[in-house]
């Protein structure tokens, strides 16, 4: 059974676990800015419960690599076939789980979107200037400079996830160990989600003053 994207094995043994560091520290803010500084804590929780579910998907994998391994050996075992119908549920249910979080992100990512457009209408609305310039909501970055940032991460992880329902649907037809290591490295492996999705996440939170 093959993967629905192609795959360099040899990158595959790469270890690219996404890490990140401290939690985001509570900064009080006003406005706009408050909620921004909201909604990259959140979109951070977000990618957290990502890694946790990705850890949760590689044990059951691993479980189910043991699970054929045996069977292989002792085809018809009764008790070892039922387990490994309820370890691929469980693998089932960890994708529905990852479903939800890209989704989450999509609405993070509208929030700015509605946060660029109410800064662009407080400028004209208060505009008694004839200066184009815009009032920053935090350090160097434009309103917009957020909805691409966040729409850059939130598409980084569908993608990711379209590969993890892949995986997931081919992991109980697999019929050799060489082909289920394959697929349990490229369950771990961060195709799309890469060190760029981490310095852009990391590079909100230290804009919104989370780092």
């Amino acid at each position: 059974m093959l993967l629905c994207t192609t795959l360099n094995c040899n990158t595959l043994e790469m270890d690219t676990s996404f890490t990140l560091s401290n939690s985001p520290s509570p900064v009080k803010k006003s406005g706009n800015s408050q909620r921004a500084f909201e909604l990259a804590g959140e979109l951070y929780s977000l990618v957290q419960q990502w890694f946790l579910l990705i850890t949760t998907g590689r044990n059951i994998i691993n479980n189910i690599l043991q699970l054929k391994t045996k069977l292989w050996e002792n085809p018809g075992n009764a008790a070892d076939l039922s387990e490994l119908q309820f370890q691929c549920d469980q693998l089932g249910s960890a994708v529905s789980e990852l479903e939800v979080l890209p989704k989450l992100m999509e609405k993070i990512q509208d929030q700015y979107k509605a946060l660029e457009k109410l800064g662009e209408l407080h400028k004209k609305i208060g505009s008694n200037i004839t200066s184009d310039f815009t009032p920053l909501m935090f350090l160097t970055w434009p309103n917009s400079k957020f909805v691409l940032v966040v729409t850059a991460i939130k598409d980084a992880f569908n993608e990711e996830l379209q590969l993890k329902k892949c995986i997931a649907e081919n992991v109980a037809h697999c019929q050799q160990k060489q082909m289920l290591d394959l697929h349990k490295i490229a369950w771990v492996h961060q195709v799309y989600v890469t060190s760029a999705t981490k310095l852009q996440l990391e590079s909100l939170l230290v804009e919104t003053g989370q780092r």
